[in-house]
């Protein structure tokens, strides 16, 4: 999220607060009450109880179609509490709460997504306000679903773009769109080639590009909102990813392996690969992180790019906002901070590490595992077990893809000198 000088918005609330806690997936709502960036600690401090929370909701029968998280239920659920809590400064009660602050000592009072974590098998999740900003304006989703060639895992990490109002809602929106359109598709066209990876996340990247743009019917039609966009999916030990903006896409492994898998939708980038100037004094430029694509009604035209993506050996892809590239742009440093050992705990220290850094923006991610060790994957590896196509590009249109081939891999050649969002 870049800086911005609007309003705090409402947070829509969900119809569907969820039901059985025991479900074999659970949400862990974490916005706990905290004291703001004088005194808030890391995420580490905030350890939820794990066996309590909101339930991952069904998108279907039990077992036929798959689970996903729902951010929405989750303050839907929490929002309650959060607003009905004393001030975790002084202890005043709600009622003498006004504009989002302690009437009695100024504190700025928690808000119902400040810190919201979650874990669905063996992908986790966690998205926090950070320690400067306002409100959080980052969303994620995590989906899986079992199928006859191995589970389908599918993940969303939204930054709302803060230039345009209701950057929240956005960011919402084409997360949890993203991961419902890769499951119903799973669903429908599980056996063919329309469910080949290729397709379902070109489906998530349309659903995200749909659901950003229909916003704009319920605001001001001059100020859409406006958001970044990544996703991954995986099944055998294969993955697609694609990304619209700044938030990225990194692999992270133990083997040496770690690098960044995306290419941000900025400025700084196109005037780099523009020759322009350096990476370096292109990052340094004032104009560094104004987007050249983002999602939103006045989005410009064109396709995602995305990346086939089947590594040598195991490891995580991670998802993430700019609130951690930020201050840990670094592949290996990242894989660093990972153990192995807890998913959600490997999630929380990514987290942890950018408050530690400063915590400037709201940091979100996501992470899923990937094996090649899981599956024959979909199309065929280099001959060292690996497999990464570079860029390509998948449509945000609805429109399938057509099956890999060597048509498919297209250098970026958008006009970095096309006005963008800061």
């Amino acid at each position: 999220m870049t800086e911005s000088s609007a309003p705090p918005s409402a947070t829509n609330g969900s119809d569907d607060p969820g039901s059985d806690p025991s479900s074999p997936g659970t949400a862990i709502p974490a916005a706990v009450p905290d004291g703001g960036a004088a005194t808030r600690g890391t995420a580490s401090a905030q350890d939820p109880d794990p066996t309590g929370g909101v339930p991952v909701q069904s998108v279907g029968p039990a077992g036929s179609a798959g689970e996903h998280t729902d951010l929405r239920a989750v303050l839907d659920a929490t929002r309650a509490e959060i607003e009905e809590a004393d001030c975790p400064e002084c202890g005043a009660g709600p009622d003498r709460a006004a504009d989002g602050s302690c009437g009695n000592c100024g504190t700025r009072r928690p808000a119902v997504r400040d810190h919201v974590e979650f874990r669905l098998g063996p992908a986790a999740a966690v998205t926090d306000r950070g320690l400067r900003r306002r409100r959080n304006e980052d969303a994620c989703a995590l989906g899986r679903i079992a199928t006859p060639t191995g589970e389908v895992l599918v993940a969303s990490v939204c930054d709302g773009v803060a230039s345009a109002r209701r950057g929240d809602e956005a960011s919402l929106a084409g997360a949890e769109a993203a991961v419902a359109a890769v499951l119903t598709r799973v669903v429908a066209h599980g056996h063919d080639r329309r469910g080949g990876l290729d397709n379902l996340a070109a489906a998530g990247a349309s659903a995200a590009a749909e659901a950003a743009a229909d916003l704009v019917r319920f605001g001001d039609p001059n100020d859409p909102p406006a958001t970044t966009y990544t996703g991954a999916v995986t099944r055998a030990g294969s993955a697609v990813v694609s990304w619209v903006g700044d938030s990225r896409v990194y692999w992270l492994a133990s083997d040496g392996t770690s690098q960044l898998l995306s290419t941000d939708d900025s400025w700084a980038e196109e005037i780099a690969a523009a020759g322009v100037m350096t990476r370096e004094q292109a990052h340094a430029d004032r104009r560094a992180h104004v987007l050249t694509r983002w999602l939103g009604h006045d989005s410009p035209e064109g396709p995602a790019r995305a990346r086939r993506f089947r590594p040598a050996g195991p490891g995580f892809l991670l998802l993430c906002s700019d609130g951690l590239w930020n201050h840990l742009p670094d592949a290996d440093r990242l894989a660093g901070l990972l153990s192995g050992d807890d998913v959600l705990a490997d999630a929380r220290a990514l987290v942890d590490a950018a408050l530690a850094d400063g915590g400037h923006d709201n940091t979100t991610v996501a992470l899923l595992p990937l094996d090649p060790a899981d599956g024959d994957g979909e199309w065929g590896p280099r001959p060292d077990g690996s497999d990464d196509t570079g860029p390509i590009l998948i449509p945000l249109d609805g429109d399938d893809v057509d099956a890999p081939g060597e048509d498919d891999r297209a250098a970026d050649t958008d006009d970095p000198s096309r006005p963008g969002r800061p």
